[in-house]
């Protein structure tokens, strides 16, 4: 008498199933990861350039209008907007500029704003 052989079983498919029901997870996480790496590249340039005008301010003395709202908005790359800004005085004198800005969303329905602020004296 034999053994009986025991034949294994047709797993034939399963790895293609499970990459196709993991795939969706993995780019997910890839694209959190990516608007979080673009977020803090604009929380950094956000923070320049509110510096960058609120020396101008300091220097020129002129709010809204003069070079500091200039000098605002060409240190903000293309791709990010500014969504306000307030450049005025505080209460002991010193000039203060703060800006909200909107970096681009790379997460579906989910929206990015960055509020910095300088002030010199």
């Amino acid at each position: 008498m034999s053994p009986r052989v025991r034949r294994p079983r047709d797993d034939r498919g399963t790895t293609t199933l499970e990459v196709a029901g993991m795939a969706p997870l993995v780019l997910f996480i890839m694209l959190l990861i990516l608007q979080g790496v673009i977020a803090l590249y604009a929380v950094s340039t956000a923070q320049t350039a509110v510096r960058q005008a609120a020396r101008e301010f300091s220097q020129s003395g002129d709010a809204n209008t003069g070079p500091a709202s200039t000098v605002l908005d060409e240190s903000v790359p293309g791709w990010m907007s500014i969504r306000s800004r307030q450049i005025d005085f505080t209460a002991a004198g010193d000039r203060r500029v703060r800006a909200t800005f909107d970096v681009p969303d790379v997460v579906p329905f989910y929206d990015v704003r960055i509020t910095r602020e300088a002030v010199m004296p």
